[in-house]
């Protein structure tokens, strides 16, 4: 067990802190259903919008690469607001992120539309590391994972209604969609602003704000476990992000799909998140978080193979299926790695690795499209499969640094 988790189960006493574990736990659900009808009526269809709205694949490479690069200044976030209130940054920050998506509904072209998405998504970002931080204060270490999978199915789930609800019944109304959802997401941050952290977050809080520059660059260089995961991840994700703005391109352009198709597609990947995060919960708990990104990355490389070899609405449907497997896995490992590994560490750490996935978030979908025009959709899709298979070899060295240590 961690120092911080240590610190935890001394501060209640174990009536007092289960309660608030559970009490936590109802209310990061319930928030995570409205925020996830929020994200599933409007984010699987800002880039076809984009396209829709005369765009092309730099503006839909933006849109691709938004959530992502909100995360490149995620070690900067991380330092400056260590000694905050993390409940309180998450409702600051993801509450004035929502005020993005109401001009949504009121603009007609992609440009626009990028922006916003990016700005959405920059704000978000600001609050990821302190959301990292949360995680850890109120879920035990021993249960973290699956406390963590069983929030996500229940926001896959909604995720999955939303998703349904703007294709279906809403059609091609984006306005309607997106003034649901602005609604559904500010009543969402106010019931996630309900969680309270317990007394132990503030001793964790002056330790993760302690660390200097110096110190953590050391710590980084000597952890040589926390190298290879961001190598393995950073490979795999940058392959998987090449393909992400031509996607809706070839979904629009080549396959003719429509925004109920395009809908289904989106709805598969959900789907598989909400079968497998429990699994990977289970999994990650009972025996170690390395296996499972060894697993995921093999799975995720059938997403541009399905796109290459055999291009259509199932198999691109299977595609999205076997990489919400692979989504709902790295999400659950990386996170829980870190929180039982970094210590001290965990904001400055967490911090880095979300760096690196908004650099990559912002090359990747570029480099793709700029491929894309040279060497054509196949290639990019080639690319991506073959390449993706990389990152296998930083996680298999991983292996032998975590076998019979529980938890790593």
């Amino acid at each position: 067990m961690s120092e911080a988790d240590e610190q935890a189960s001394e501060a209640l006493a174990p009536g007092e802190s289960h309660a608030l574990l559970r009490r936590n736990w109802r209310i990061d659900i319930a928030a995570a259903v409205v925020n996830s009808l929020c994200i599933g009526m409007i984010v699987p269809y800002l880039a076809v919008m984009a396209l829709r709205f005369g765009g092309g694949a730099w503006h839909t490479a933006a849109i691709a690469s938004a959530a992502a690069a909100a995360n490149l200044l995620a070690i900067f976030w991380g330092k400056l607001t260590a000694g905050y209130g993390k409940v309180r940054l998450v409702f600051l920050f993801h509450g004035a992120a929502r005020l993005a998506l109401l001009p949504m509904a009121f603009v007609s072209d992609p440009l626009s539309l990028a922006a916003l998405t990016l700005l959405f998504f920059a704000l978000q970002g600001v609050a990821t590391p302190a959301y990292v931080g949360l995680m850890r204060s109120i879920y035990p270490e021993g249960k973290r994972a699956t406390y963590m999978s069983i929030v996500r199915v229940s926001a896959g789930l909604a995720t999955l209604a939303g998703t349904y609800v703007s294709g279906k019944w809403l059609a091609d109304d984006f306005r309607a969609a997106a003034l649901i959802g602005f609604v559904l997401g500010v009543v969402g941050i106010c019931m996630f602003a309900r969680i309270r952290e317990p007394e132990s977050a503030q001793e964790e809080k002056a330790a993760s704000g302690g660390a200097r520059w110096t110190e953590t660059l050391s710590a980084l260089r000597a952890d040589r476990s926390f190298q290879l995961l961001l190598a393995g991840v950073f490979i795999y994700e940058f392959f998987m992000l090449l393909p992400a703005s031509v996607y809706p391109v070839y979904q629009v352009g080549k396959m003719n799909l429509d925004n109920g198709q395009i809908g289904l597609i989106s709805m598969a990947t959900t789907a598989a998140a909400l079968l497998f995060n429990p699994i990977w919960g289970h999994v990650i708990d009972k025996r170690t978080a390395i296996p499972v990104l060894s697993w995921c990355a093999a799975a995720g490389t059938l997403l541009p193979l399905a796109y290459w070899l055999l291009p259509g609405f199932w198999p691109a449907a299977a595609g999205a299926f076997a990489m919400g497997i692979a989504s709902a896995g790295m999400d659950l490992a990386w996170m829980n790695y870190l929180s039982r590994s970094s210590g001290r560490y965990l904001s400055s750490f967490s911090g880095i690795y979300l760096s690196l996935v908004g650099f990559r978030g912002i090359a990747a979908p570029l480099i793709g499209a700029a491929l894309a025009e040279r060497a054509g959709l196949p290639a990019v899709f080639a690319l991506s499969f073959f390449a993706g298979w990389a990152a296998l070899v930083p996680f298999l060295l991983l292996l032998p640094s975590v076998r019979g240590k529980t938890g790593k």
